[in-house]
């Protein structure tokens, strides 16, 4: 009988350190899972994660250089300018070579029947639905280009007070704008 008394007081222990967990605080715990959600995004990256989100994007692979950055930086916000002016030949100036042939070819061609043949008539006939609100949500440069074998995401906090995705295609050594809107990132 007396062995199913210190059965019951160490089960009452275990129960009780269960409870206390052990000395460690549910901030610790809450920490340590946080950071095991991101562990390889680092840099500016990180403030376009999004708990319980989407974060494809901002742990698609590496941080570019800051140089890099600068480079895609100007490009983005000239074509943004062009963009919210409606200036679609210096819109697709900016444009990667990729990018114009599935705009053009693989999908205003087809669904023109062939009449649209230039990616300026492409974005003139698509109008809105490939090039978006036409707003241009610079506010500086791009806060972050994640990059992977020759494309990435330049990722940057809106004027508007949003977060905006904009897919980039490297061509020649250059970051070159690859969608003709940008995407807005959830919060």
């Amino acid at each position: 009988m007396g062995g199913g008394r210190g059965s019951v007081l160490l089960l009452g222990l275990g129960v009780l350190l269960g409870l206390i967990g052990c000395g460690g605080s549910g901030d610790e715990t809450q920490a340590a899972s946080e950071e095991r959600l991101y562990p390889s995004v680092e840099g500016p990256a990180r403030e376009f994660l999004v708990r319980n989100g989407d974060n494809a994007v901002p742990m698609f692979g590496r941080e570019a250089t800051k140089a890099e950055r600068d480079q895609a930086s100007r490009v983005i916000e000239p074509w943004m300018r062009a963009r919210a002016a409606t200036d679609w030949k210096k819109d697709c100036s900016y444009f990667s070579r990729r990018y114009v042939k599935a705009l053009v070819a693989e999908d205003a061609t087809k669904i023109t029947d062939g009449r649209v043949k230039t990616c300026p008539q492409a974005l003139a006939y698509f109008g809105e639905a490939a090039s978006g609100d036409y707003k241009n949500t610079m506010s500086g440069p791009i806060d972050s280009l994640r990059i992977g074998e020759g494309h990435g995401y330049a990722l940057f906090h809106g004027s508007d007070g949003h977060d905006w995705a904009l897919p980039m295609d490297r061509e020649n050594g250059r970051w070159l704008v690859a969608l003709a809107a940008p995407i807005e990132r959830e919060k």
